[in-house]
Parts: structure tokens; sequence; C-alpha cells
């Protein structure tokens, strides 16, 4: 049996081979040269790119030699640990001194024998998270119904990480289909964390428009802010909110921490795509904080959710029932308000005002806990509340088309996809008078009141339950309101956020 180390692996050196003649082309334009050093092995070859990366003082392909030798992104110590490694060392010892600063990262990761991809001039799109999970409220919804449209007819790759986030890598079908497939697919028993398929290979963008229409884990964020600041490629973003900072009373801390992370990759970006006025605003007033910092920042531009249902559908089933459904979609989270929305609802219990409420959505269980112990003893006394998690489309448009209204009181939003998909239901809804909800909320079809104050909540819930006229008036200005879906929003977000990238691959 053999006992041979397998990081001295000849296995080892080969992948190394292999990933170093994957990148030399970027190097320099001599194919002859290439094979004459790959027939040479590792050594020669590697001595030849680093002195190339030497005498162009390029960041990129410091940036692309790291990837290329490692199979996993440097963060910026790391990258600059190397250059000044480098810079420092005489022609005879740069190879020795290239290795030895990137000899952390490739301990880090379990990825040496992985082949690579360099994709250049492409466009790659990170969609890590919904490949890997089936968690599928607010960005979820959003990437899911993009992704399913623009692999149709457009020409990009989509990537996801390695487990221990070492780099970007090739997906499975099942990972595909979890992002462009989601009403279709058939999940398998899901495990309980993401891990790597069996053979994948480590993708590496070049000159290429890198897109990140999640907010990136936490883990990755280093790796992504040298990416952007270093590397080439030309990094944009769909801005989904910053309450994380802006309203960060309302959630964890780490939340917050996380988002700063974020936003160390957002400074360094091209172009921020918002999903709505507000949360655009919001983002520009990042990105003019950041000449203080010696930074232009990214081009921040708005392209708006649609107001659309989750599959397209529309319209509303005649339900009868001995008591009417109120509805209340979204995860369950101290700035969702949902605290205010039981207690307006209690008041109006005890007015003998009949009525069903339902929330559908999960949370943390740090507030879920509180949330649900609330919930418990409302149903002990006797009234109509029931919380849903967990559910998919089917019973989540099913609860729109049946209910008399829909409640989306929301402290602080990025959009209110909730708002939106109810009004494409033909669901009135009530819902807050200020922000990215407001602007859903000026089409029609919203009953919008200040969401600090109770009363005006229990005024508006009451007027909702019992005022059919309202009701009818409300639903008349929904059929009134100008369609825009979900293939409006794609067509829209890739000709401001991918066709401006693309403009500037050889500029």
């Amino acid at each position: 049996m053999s006992t041979r180390n397998p990081r001295s692996s000849p296995d080892l050196s080969a992948a190394l081979l292999g990933r170093l003649t994957a990148v030399a082309p970027y190097f320099f334009d001599a194919p002859e040269e290439i094979d004459a050093l790959v027939s040479r092995g590792n050594g020669p070859l590697l001595a030849r790119l680093i002195a190339v990366a030497r005498e162009r003082r390029g960041d990129d392909l410091f940036w692309l030699l790291i990837a290329g030798v490692t199979a996993a992104y440097p963060n910026p110590d790391q990258l600059q640990m190397t250059r000044r490694a480098v810079a420092l060392a005489d022609e005879r010892h740069a190879s020795s001194a290239f290795l030895q600063a990137c000899f952390d990262a490739a301990a880090r990761f379990d990825d040496l024998d992985k082949g690579i991809a360099v994709i250049s001039d492409s466009t790659v799109i990170d969609v890590d998270f919904c490949a890997n999970h089936r968690h599928n409220t607010g960005i979820q919804r959003v990437v899911r119904q993009t992704m399913s449209r623009w692999t149709r007819n457009r020409d990009m790759t989509l990537v996801a990480w390695t487990a221990g986030g070492g780099a970007m890598r090739t997906m499975t079908p099942l990972e595909r289909s979890r992002v462009v497939e989601w009403n279709t697919y058939t999940e398998p028993e899901p495990d309980h964390s993401p891990v790597d398929p069996p053979d994948y290979q480590v993708i590496i963008p070049f000159n290429s428009e890198v897109i990140l229409p999640e907010v990136p884990q936490a883990v990755l964020c280093n790796a992504l802010a040298a990416l952007a600041q270093y590397s080439g490629n030309r990094v944009g973003l769909i801005g989904y909110d910053t309450i994380p900072v802006v309203s960060a009373d309302s959630l964890d801390s780490l939340e917050t921490e996380r988002f700063v992370r974020y936003l160390t990759i957002l400074k360094y970006a091209k172009r921020v795509v918002g999903i709505s006025a507000a949360a655009t605003e919001e983002f520009a007033g990042f990105v003019a904080a950041l000449p203080a910092q010696g930074l232009s920042g990214p081009t921040t531009v708005e392209v708006s959710l649609p107001v659309d249902s989750p599959d397209g559908d529309t319209g509303r089933d005649q339900v009868s029932a001995d008591s009417p459904l109120v509805i209340c979609i979204g995860s369950q989270e101290p700035r969702k308000n949902h605290l205010a929305v039981l207690f307006a609802s209690e008041v109006l219990w005890r007015e003998g005002i009949d009525f069903r409420l339902r929330f559908i959505g999960g949370g943390s269980v740090i507030y879920t806990r509180d949330f649900d112990k609330r919930v418990r003893q409302l149903q002990r006394a006797g009234r109509q509340v029931e919380v849903l998690r967990g559910v998919n489309d089917a019973v989540l448009l099913a609860s729109y088309r049946e209910a008399r209204f829909s409640l989306f009181p929301s402290l602080h939003e990025g959009y209110g996809l909730p708002v939106a998909e109810s009004i494409a239901l033909a669901t009135p809804v009530l819902t807050s008078n200020y922000g990215s909800t407001a602007e859903i909320a000026a089409g029609g079809g919203c009953l919008a009141v200040d969401p600090r104050d109770d009363d005006a909540i229990i005024d508006a819930m009451r007027t909702l339950l019992t005022d059919d006229e309202v009701l009818a008036a409300l639903q008349r200005e929904i059929g009134a309101r100008t369609v825009r879906n979900w293939d409006d929003y794609a067509d829209e977000l890739w000709e401001q956020l991918i066709e401006p990238l693309r403009n500037e691959r050889h500029v």
C-alpha cells in the first residue's frame, strides 16, 4: 500500500502544471514559448509568469497568478504581501518568495488537485446561495426570477463557490436547477450544509463582468473585495437595501458586521443597480462618501422591481369562507412590524370584528421565539391566527388569492416584494406610507399608513375589513395599474447592469 503524502503526489504537480498552462496565455501571447516552457515543467513556467507580472507591475496579473497557483482567490492582504515579497526578491529567488507568500492561501483550501477554467471577456454570475439553499424569500426570489429568464437566450456562466469559500466553481445540474427551474425541478433529500460535488473546476474570471445578484456570505467578502479591487474584472451588483447600517437597531449585530464587509466589495465595484428609488438613494449616499477615501465608487442607477406574482399568474379566486382571511407575508423580524399587526388584530377582535390572520414566512429563532409565544397566547384565547413556514409558491399564491387584503406595514424596506405580489394577484394591501413601499403604493391598490402609528394601522385594518366600497375602489385601482412584469425587469436589468460593463471590456 502506498503511503505517499497526497500533497506531494505527482497528481498535484500535474494539476499545478495544468493551471499554470491555463493562465499563461494571459501573460504573453507566444504559443510556442508556452509549449516549450510546459515541456520543462512547473518551475521554468512559473518563473517566466512571475517575471512577466513583475515587469508589467499589474495587480491583475498577480491576482490571476495567485488564483492559478493556489486554485483559490487571494484576499487583499495576501495579494499585497505576495507583490511585496516578489518585488523585494532578486530574480533567482522570485519563485520561492512567491510560493512562500502564497502558502497560507494554498494550505487553507483543499483544491490543489483541481483544474481551472479561465473565463475571459465574458459574464460570470455568482448565484452561490440560491444554488445551495432552498430558502426563497426576497433576494432569492429576485435572483431566481431573473436568472430563469437570462439563461434562456443570453451568454453567461453561472457559478457557485467551493464549500471552503476558496473560489468560484462550476455547478452541478441540481444546483443550476435550484436557480433557474425553481418551480419545476425535483429536490432530493437536502444536505444539512453545502458540500462540493465530486468533480468540478475552479472558475477564474479575467477581464470579465462578475455580477453579484445576491448579498455574499461573510466568508466570501474578503476574496470578492480583492477581486473587485485588483483582478481587472468589472464587478456589478444588485443593490437591495442598506438596512443593516441604516436601521442597525432592528437587526442582530452580526448582520451589520456582515454588511459592512459587503460594502468593502461595493466600493470597488463598477456599477450598482438599486431595486427601488429608495434603495438607489441609500447606495448613492454611501458612494458619495467614498471620495474621502480617495475612491470614486460605482455608478448607481435604478431599475425598480416589477409588480408581478411569483409565477407570472394573475387574478383572484372567488373563495367563500365563514371568516375573511387577512395575510401578512414576509420574514419575521423586528423591522417587519409584526408585533404591531398582532396588537392591531387583537384590538379589532375585541371589537367583535371577525377575520382570520395568517403569517407566512420564516425568521431567526431569536425573534420568532417571542413572536410564536404571542401567537400561541392569542390562539388559546380563541383567535383565528396561524403561522406558516417553509411553504411553497402554491400555498403562497393560494393565500394571496383567498385573502380579503394583505398587510405589510414594514418599518424599512429595499422594495417590498409582498406588496407587489399582492397587487399582481388583485389583492389590496395595507402598507407603509414612506420609502420603497410608498413608491409601489403610488400606483394604486394600497392603503398606506404610518407603520409607527398603532392607531393608524388599527383604523386602516378596520376600514378594509368592514367597508366593501373602499375595498372595491382599491381593486379598481389595481385593475388600472400599468403592467410591468418579471420579463420587463430582467430585460431592463441586463441593459442597465450588464451591457455598460461589457462596453468597458477593452476600454
